[in-house]
């Protein structure tokens, strides 16, 4: 009877520590674009349960109402920090701060590495270069044969376009280069994370869509003629892929390889130390001019493949258990350390382009330095309050 109730009682003490082990994991997912890259092997730190990628829009929304329904777990779940390749409103960070804020301490926005949006197509011929035009004009559906091309690669036959149908942080990327490109065209595009709804004369005819990155490229190889927006990770098995025009596209005779994307965001810049404080101005995107009341706007690059943006995370400066306090400090600081920080190699393996060295400095005196008000943990801001356990 004393060993029946000793391994009764052990039982119940391993079945408690292993609950709270789970409750204390770091929980986060979001965008689809960047999934792979979380889930390489010694990205996030031991502690950080896998990256549950379930698109941009969802990622935010769980982040934002500490929602675990959102990545599909239990209720009482927390979330702790999201992926997304949309950028928050300025109105989402406001309605955080006025609900969470007194509670939970600030929400922290900040890029992770910068993309390409490539080209990817099912339809046999040699290397296919479009120009923006082009572009343009099969994504609004004025162009809808092959042969309408000026330089198809022997293709022919109608073109069909297939795009995601959920809320979509790659989407938002690509409907940011086709607001700010497509300007010729008979309707106007939107910059949005819905791509159904993108183009005010509606998608093109027979475009098909689907739920999720690695959805999206399931269609794109189940029919022949078909054309799609993706992130390089998803969209080719192989980094030297990138330069082959016979699998994603070439755009103005420009491949969408890692030195391409490099010289396209080679001159966006990190925000003023006077700016830093706010989540908005973190993060850079690109659009036809730039903004003179918003500094991270940056005009699309003259130079480098052209349709690029940057991933993001979402995390908060304050966690109310001391252990997930350090864990984020050790994932920025592998994702931000000194060139090369620990993440830079999986980044490119990702087919990804870290930050720049002047972009990861201003990152690590922000929030990786005791002596900074946004520092992770800071105690000044972040007495008795946190993102809950």
């Amino acid at each position: 009877m004393f060993k029946r109730n000793v391994l009764a009682v052990s039982l119940t003490l391993a079945a408690l520590c292993s609950a709270q082990a789970a409750m204390a994991a770091v929980n986060g997912g979001g965008g689809t674009l960047a999934a792979p890259f979380y889930n390489t092997s010694g990205v996030l730190p031991s502690g950080f349960a896998a990256y549950i990628g379930v698109g941009s829009g969802a990622g935010k929304a769980a982040f934002l109402n500490n929602d675990p329904a959102q990545f599909g777990l239990p209720a009482g779940t927390n979330v702790h920090w999201a992926g997304s390749d949309s950028k928050l409103a300025a109105t989402d960070i406001t309605t955080y701060n006025t609900n969470h804020g007194a509670a939970w301490g600030p929400l922290i926005q900040v890029p992770a590495m910068a993309t390409a949006v490539t080209l990817p197509f099912n339809k046999a011929g040699t290397a296919l270069n479009l120009t923006t035009n082009e572009v343009c004009g099969v994504f609004s559906g004025r162009l809808t044969n092959w042969t309408q091309l000026a330089a198809p690669g022997g293709r022919s036959g109608p073109i069909t376009v297939v795009y995601r149908s959920d809320s979509s942080g790659t989407t938002e990327l690509f409907t940011r280069f086709l607001n700010a490109k497509c300007t010729g065209e008979a309707g106007t595009f939107a910059v949005t994370t819905s791509f159904g709804s993108s183009y005010s004369l509606g998608v093109p005819a027979g475009a098909v869509s689907a739920v999720g990155s690695p959805a999206v490229m399931t269609a794109l190889k189940a029919a022949d003629s078909r054309i799609t927006y993706m992130s390089p990770d998803l969209a080719v098995t192989a980094t030297a892929d990138l330069d082959d025009a016979t699998k994603v596209a070439t755009v103005n005779s420009i491949a969408p390889n890692l030195t391409n994307v490099g010289t396209a965001v080679s001159g966006v810049t990190p925000p003023a130390a006077a700016n830093r404080s706010n989540p908005n101005l973190w993060v850079p995107v690109f659009a036809a001019t730039t903004s003179a009341t918003d500094p991270s706007v940056f005009p699309f690059p003259s130079s480098g493949y052209p349709i690029i943006g940057f991933t993001n995370m979402i995390l908060s400066q304050c966690y109310a258990d001391a252990t997930q306090t350090g864990l984020v400090r050790s994932f920025l600081t592998q994702q931000y350390g000194t060139a090369p920080s620990a993440n830079d190699a999986a980044v490119t393996a990702n087919r990804f382009v870290p930050m720049s060295a002047a972009f990861k400095a201003a990152l690590r005196t922000s929030f990786l330095t005791s002596t900074s008000a946004q520092y992770v943990g800071n105690t000044s801001v972040c007495n008795a309050i946190g993102r809950p356990l």
